[in-house]
């Protein structure tokens, strides 16, 4: 599809014109969050533009050299100058110099998709310098740290702030911030961890079964589903570890769980045209992201939420949250994003779809802005669909390798 093509050009666009590309700057490779907000960088930014450069050069984007010049420079960015407290990384950081943003916590998940992406070009390339680099990066992270028991579960810790009063800690004493006690978007940190020698089988084990998995339905449609039931839960790690062909210990299949997530958040939608008028069989995919009043985390039901038992829409659609299913429902995706093509054509900028369309004030409303994660798992889906490159690249990583083993996941192949 012409369409899909042009979206992963301008999608690796973005990365590329939107990091920093001095290459005489101590904080190369550092690539902007949000375009309304220029100067901060996202280290998950980041990981999603690693995982982009193979495919960038595969597709004639840029050419090798450039692509493992730009991989190694970002790596030692990320070992000397970018702040990490026992190896996770600080969430946003200064686009210029990698100088920490005031308050601003370590976190676990950012870490993750950043560690994700630097897998991906460790395997690409195959470089020594390369893989030197990202070893020391890799090693230096202490999971054991961010590891803790709670009524008889292992869990993830989600971030660090040292900060009284900081992001996320507010008032609280304690600068250790949440857990992963539920399903979300943190399934790749398991595979991380257990790829580590410092977390036993035993550990990994109860880390990745720790969190709980709650069954919930909309319609026909049954499946594990995250508290808040945004979409992009159910695509982020999906966009490195290849669910479609492997089944975990319990005989969960988190691809099959991501589809039915998929169908229902459409069905959602379709049951909720009327009360929004936006929404459609055609336009769909409920997920944060930017709307008329800024960054909100939407989601649909079934939902955990004790004020939004129903969902919680805002009224914004980003194409992202469609396209990020697209290796999982490609009969409804593709379609979705040819509707809004075709009928919001203002809604595809240099660097394609915009973040995201909504109606305020009885008129349709294009947001000016691009964010960072919206492109990555935008630009991830349509190539693992059309190529699997990034599956491929991922899962053949000796130390995915080894997680796989550790944790217990069967292959169904």
């Amino acid at each position: 599809m012409e369409l899909l093509e042009q979206e992963l050009r301008k999608s690796f666009a973005f990365f590329w014109d939107h990091a920093n590309r001095d290459p005489k700057s101590q904080a190369y490779g550092l690539i902007v969050d949000d375009t309304s907000k220029p100067d901060i960088a996202s280290i998950a930014s980041v990981g999603f533009g690693l995982s982009l450069i193979p495919i960038g050069i595969e597709r004639g984007y840029i050419n090798r050299d450039k692509g493992l010049e730009a991989s190694i420079l970002t790596l030692r960015t990320f070992l000397n100058v970018v702040p990490h407290y026992k190896g996770f990384f600080m969430h946003f950081v200064n686009l210029k110099t990698g100088a920490p943003k005031a308050g601003c916590e370590y976190s676990t998940i950012d870490t993750t998709f950043f560690l994700n992406g630097a897998m991906v070009v460790d395997s690409y390339f195959n470089d020594p310098e390369l893989h030197e680099i990202f070893m020391n990066v890799y090693d230096r992270v202490d999971w054991r740290l961010f590891c803790f028991d709670r009524d008889g579960k292992t869990l993830f810790r989600m971030a660090y702030n040292p900060v009284k009063g900081g992001d996320y800690r507010h008032k609280s004493d304690n600068p250790w911030i949440w857990q992963w006690d539920m399903f979300a978007e943190q399934l790749s940190m398991y595979f991380l961890a257990a790829a580590s020698d410092t977390i036993s089988k035993n550990l990994a084990m109860d880390l990745y079964h720790g969190f709980s998995r709650k069954t919930g339905r909309y319609r026909q449609f049954e499946y594990i589903f995250s508290p808040g039931n945004q979409l992009f839960v159910y695509q982020y790690s999906h966009a490195w570890v290849d669910f479609k062909n492997y089944l975990d210990p319990q005989g969960v299949d988190w691809a099959e769980n991501t589809r039915l997530a998929t169908y229902a958040n459409r069905q959602w939608c379709i049951d909720h045209a009327s009360s929004y008028h936006l929404l459609s069989d055609e336009v769909w995919g409920v997920t944060s992201c930017l709307t008329p009043e800024g960054y909100r985390g939407q989601g649909v039901s079934p939902n955990d939420s004790l004020h939004h038992p129903n969902g919680h829409f805002s009224g914004a659609i980003p194409p992202s949250g469609s396209l990020g299913s697209l290796p999982y429902a490609p009969e409804i995706v593709q379609s979705a994003a040819l509707h809004l093509a075709t009928h919001y054509p203002e809604s595809i900028g240099k660097y394609g779809f915009k973040d995201s369309i909504a109606l305020k004030d009885g008129k349709v409303w294009i947001c000016p802005d691009y964010i960072g994660i919206d492109k990555g798992i935008t630009a991830l889906m349509i190539d693992n669909h059309q190529t699997q490159m990034t599956w491929n690249l991922y899962m053949r990583h000796p130390l995915i390798k080894k997680a796989i083993t550790k944790l217990g996941f069967i292959d169904k192949r």
